[in-house]
């Protein structure tokens, strides 16, 4: 179960979640990226749980999920019986990388469940070469547990030190078929048509420092859904969640409460 910022355990629903914040504030479903877990959120919520109930699941495949295969469909579906147990009405879906591809998956096959999505990072042109990806990463899997690598990678993502026990943990547990299932769905991924008259006002943002490709993908869902917005966010990368929480909370804030953005935020 996702701990807290203060370690804090809450009860189990349908899936391994985590929620914090007060039960009668606007919900907000965080989705974290792949080869992590609900973690990743904890120096963001610890700055929204005052005003926002956060809901925090671990994706299949990932966390206490280990064990089960990635899909988007089986994401979705879990998500979707998640909202309807723990909220009244529609909730906010903030989503990074893999959970921002779950989160366009959601707004398209439930929108009655969504109110407004933030996307970071989230790749919607497909990629070619998973075969060889895969093999590659079938070949490296034994590498990447050790504990210099898991370091490394920790620094390479702008992972604080505090939370480097949860990422080595999710590391070692991650089994190399499940991992070859994450990158297999989110290198395939293709926005779903349903979006093009989504209802759903959607902020998509990339940091400056994540590859260009995927500045075009966000302006691809600005153009394609008719309530969507670009951002560039200077001198951010990938995770920049982790790395900038403060900006990444204040983003949040402002586009689920319908107000102005930070200035820092450029358009794109």
């Amino acid at each position: 179960m996702w701990k807290s910022p203060s370690g804090r355990r809450r009860h189990p629903m349908s899936l391994p979640c985590g929620i914090f914040g007060p039960p009668l504030a606007p919900a907000v479903l965080f989705l974290h990226g792949g080869g992590v877990s609900g973690w990743m959120w904890g120096p963001v919520v610890s700055r929204l749980q005052h005003r926002f109930r956060c809901l925090v699941p671990d994706l299949p495949g990932h966390g206490e999920r280990t064990r089960e295969t990635f899909t988007f469909g089986r994401a979705v579906a879990g998500l979707a019986d998640l909202v309807r147990r723990v909220a009244d009405g529609p909730v906010h879906v903030v989503g990074v990388s893999l959970g921002g591809q779950t989160a366009l998956r959601l707004i398209a096959a439930h929108p009655e469940l969504v109110g407004r999505a933030l996307v970071s990072g989230t790749l919607t042109r497909p990629l070619p070469g998973v075969a060889p990806y895969r093999f590659l990463l079938r070949l490296t899997y034994p590498l990447a547990r050790r504990e210099w690598m898991i370091r490394a990678n920790a620094r390479a993502l702008g992972i604080p030190p505090a939370y480097l026990e949860p990422f080595r943990s999710d590391t070692l547990r991650a089994t190399a078929a499940g991992l070859e299932a994450v990158v297999a769905e989110n290198m395939a991924f293709r926005p779903p048509e349903a979006l093009s008259t989504s209802p759903v006002p959607l902020l998509a943002l990339v940091g400056e420092r994540e590859r260009r490709l995927l500045r075009a993908c966000a302006r691809d869902l600005a153009r394609t859904m008719p309530h969507a917005r670009a951002y560039l966010v200077p001198g951010a990368g990938h995770t920049w969640c982790l790395e900038h929480p403060d900006l990444f909370a204040r983003a949040v804030a402002a586009h689920l409460s319908d107000e102005p953005l930070p200035a820092e935020l450029v358009p794109l």
